[in-house]
Protein backbone atom coordinates (compact mmCIF):
# COMPACT_ATOMS: atom_id res chain seq x y z
CA UNK A 1 0.00 0.00 0.00
CA UNK A 2 1.06 3.71 -1.03
CA UNK A 3 1.96 5.75 2.14
CA UNK A 4 -1.60 7.48 2.87
CA UNK A 5 -0.77 10.55 4.33
CA UNK A 6 1.54 11.27 1.01
CA UNK A 7 -2.18 10.12 -1.04
CA UNK A 8 -3.26 12.65 1.59
CA UNK A 9 -1.41 15.13 1.06
CA UNK A 10 -1.37 14.99 -2.23
CA UNK A 11 -4.99 15.48 -2.88
CA UNK A 12 -5.41 18.12 -0.44
CA UNK A 13 -2.67 19.90 -2.42
CA UNK A 14 -4.84 19.52 -6.15
CA UNK A 15 -8.12 20.22 -3.83
CA UNK A 16 -6.68 23.49 -2.85
CA UNK A 17 -5.62 24.60 -6.37
CA UNK A 18 -8.86 23.59 -7.91
CA UNK A 19 -11.19 25.08 -5.03
CA UNK A 20 -9.30 28.45 -5.67
CA UNK A 21 -9.49 28.22 -9.52
CA UNK A 22 -13.19 27.18 -9.38
CA UNK A 23 -13.82 30.61 -6.99
CA UNK A 24 -11.55 32.58 -9.85
CA UNK A 25 -14.27 31.00 -12.19
CA UNK A 26 -17.01 32.36 -10.67
CA UNK A 27 -18.07 29.18 -9.24
CA UNK A 28 -18.75 31.41 -5.96
CA UNK A 29 -21.83 30.65 -3.44
CA UNK A 30 -24.47 33.38 -3.94
CA UNK A 31 -25.93 34.89 -0.38
CA UNK A 32 -22.38 34.00 1.69
CA UNK A 33 -20.48 36.77 3.19
CA UNK A 34 -17.39 34.50 2.53
CA UNK A 35 -16.06 33.51 -0.46
CA UNK A 36 -16.76 29.95 -0.94
CA UNK A 37 -16.37 27.33 -3.61
CA UNK A 38 -19.75 26.57 -5.36
CA UNK A 39 -19.04 22.37 -5.54
CA UNK A 40 -22.90 22.42 -6.03
CA UNK A 41 -22.71 24.50 -9.43
CA UNK A 42 -19.42 22.76 -10.46
CA UNK A 43 -20.74 19.22 -10.43
CA UNK A 44 -24.40 20.17 -12.32
CA UNK A 45 -22.70 21.85 -14.80
CA UNK A 46 -19.86 18.35 -14.90
CA UNK A 47 -23.44 17.10 -15.84
CA UNK A 48 -24.55 13.31 -16.01
CA UNK A 49 -22.13 12.42 -18.68
CA UNK A 50 -18.92 13.01 -16.64
CA UNK A 51 -20.70 10.57 -14.36
CA UNK A 52 -21.38 7.94 -16.53
CA UNK A 53 -17.76 8.60 -17.79
CA UNK A 54 -16.94 7.63 -13.85
CA UNK A 55 -18.55 4.95 -13.74
CA UNK A 56 -17.70 3.28 -17.20
CA UNK A 57 -13.97 3.56 -16.47
CA UNK A 58 -14.66 2.17 -13.03
CA UNK A 59 -12.06 4.74 -11.05
CA UNK A 60 -14.10 5.39 -8.26
CA UNK A 61 -15.82 1.96 -6.85
CA UNK A 62 -15.68 2.05 -3.10
CA UNK A 63 -16.78 5.91 -3.44
CA UNK A 64 -19.76 5.64 -5.20
CA UNK A 65 -20.57 2.29 -4.29
CA UNK A 66 -19.70 2.50 -0.48
CA UNK A 67 -19.52 6.42 0.09
CA UNK A 68 -17.82 8.10 3.28
CA UNK A 69 -19.99 8.92 6.23
CA UNK A 70 -20.83 12.27 7.85
CA UNK A 71 -19.51 12.64 11.27
CA UNK A 72 -21.89 14.83 13.00
CA UNK A 73 -22.26 17.12 15.82
CA UNK A 74 -22.72 14.05 18.65
CA UNK A 75 -19.54 12.24 17.21
CA UNK A 76 -21.48 9.39 15.17
CA UNK A 77 -21.44 8.65 11.69
CA UNK A 78 -23.79 8.74 9.76
CA UNK A 79 -25.99 7.50 8.12
CA UNK A 80 -25.10 4.15 9.71
CA UNK A 81 -25.20 2.40 6.09
CA UNK A 82 -25.11 4.67 3.40
CA UNK A 83 -26.42 4.24 -0.17
CA UNK A 84 -24.62 4.53 -2.99
CA UNK A 85 -24.01 7.83 -5.17
CA UNK A 86 -26.35 8.37 -7.70
CA UNK A 87 -25.43 11.01 -10.02
CA UNK A 88 -22.65 13.56 -10.04
CA UNK A 89 -23.91 16.18 -7.77
CA UNK A 90 -23.52 13.21 -4.98
CA UNK A 91 -20.25 12.18 -6.18
CA UNK A 92 -18.65 15.73 -5.97
CA UNK A 93 -20.30 16.91 -2.86
CA UNK A 94 -21.19 13.79 -1.02
CA UNK A 95 -17.94 12.07 -1.96
CA UNK A 96 -14.87 14.22 -2.93
CA UNK A 97 -15.38 16.99 -1.00
CA UNK A 98 -16.25 14.48 2.22
CA UNK A 99 -12.79 13.03 1.87
CA UNK A 100 -11.41 15.91 1.52
CA UNK A 101 -13.59 16.90 5.11
CA UNK A 102 -12.56 13.89 6.95
CA UNK A 103 -8.79 14.13 5.96
CA UNK A 104 -8.44 17.97 6.62
CA UNK A 105 -10.49 17.95 9.95
CA UNK A 106 -8.61 14.55 11.11
CA UNK A 107 -10.91 11.92 10.87
CA UNK A 108 -8.76 9.68 8.28
CA UNK A 109 -5.65 7.66 9.05
CA UNK A 110 -7.10 7.49 12.88
CA UNK A 111 -7.23 3.75 13.69
CA UNK A 112 -10.16 2.50 13.56
CA UNK A 113 -12.00 -1.10 12.79
CA UNK A 114 -9.33 -3.57 11.07
CA UNK A 115 -8.94 -2.79 7.18
CA UNK A 116 -9.82 1.00 7.79
CA UNK A 117 -6.59 2.65 7.16
CA UNK A 118 -6.72 0.97 3.18
CA UNK A 119 -10.52 1.88 3.05
CA UNK A 120 -9.09 5.78 3.75
CA UNK A 121 -6.38 5.46 1.59
CA UNK A 122 -8.45 3.93 -1.55
CA UNK A 123 -11.35 6.84 -0.62
CA UNK A 124 -8.54 9.42 -1.03
CA UNK A 125 -6.73 8.08 -4.41
CA UNK A 126 -10.54 7.38 -5.82
CA UNK A 127 -11.67 11.01 -4.80
CA UNK A 128 -8.12 12.50 -6.38
CA UNK A 129 -8.80 10.38 -9.70
CA UNK A 130 -12.25 12.20 -9.55
CA UNK A 131 -11.20 15.45 -8.45
CA UNK A 132 -8.36 15.94 -11.69
CA UNK A 133 -10.91 14.25 -13.89
CA UNK A 134 -13.58 16.73 -13.21
CA UNK A 135 -11.30 19.41 -13.71
CA UNK A 136 -9.83 18.11 -16.60
CA UNK A 137 -13.30 17.78 -17.86
CA UNK A 138 -14.51 21.17 -17.19
CA UNK A 139 -11.79 22.87 -18.55
CA UNK A 140 -11.48 20.82 -22.07
CA UNK A 141 -15.58 21.81 -21.82
CA UNK A 142 -15.03 25.78 -21.34
CA UNK A 143 -16.33 25.68 -17.84
CA UNK A 144 -14.10 29.31 -17.35
CA UNK A 145 -16.05 30.79 -19.94
CA UNK A 146 -19.92 30.05 -18.44
CA UNK A 147 -19.30 33.28 -15.73
CA UNK A 148 -21.44 31.12 -13.49
CA UNK A 149 -22.32 31.99 -9.82
CA UNK A 150 -24.72 30.45 -7.44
Amino acid sequence: MSNPEKLAEAFTADFRRIEYSLKRCNYVRKNKKDAQADWDGFAKDLGAKFFDQVVKDGIANTLIGHPPRQLLADLNWSPQNPKPLANVAELIVNGVCRVRNSYIHGEKFTGGPEGQWERDARLIEEAHTVLNRAWSFASGAGSSDRGHSS
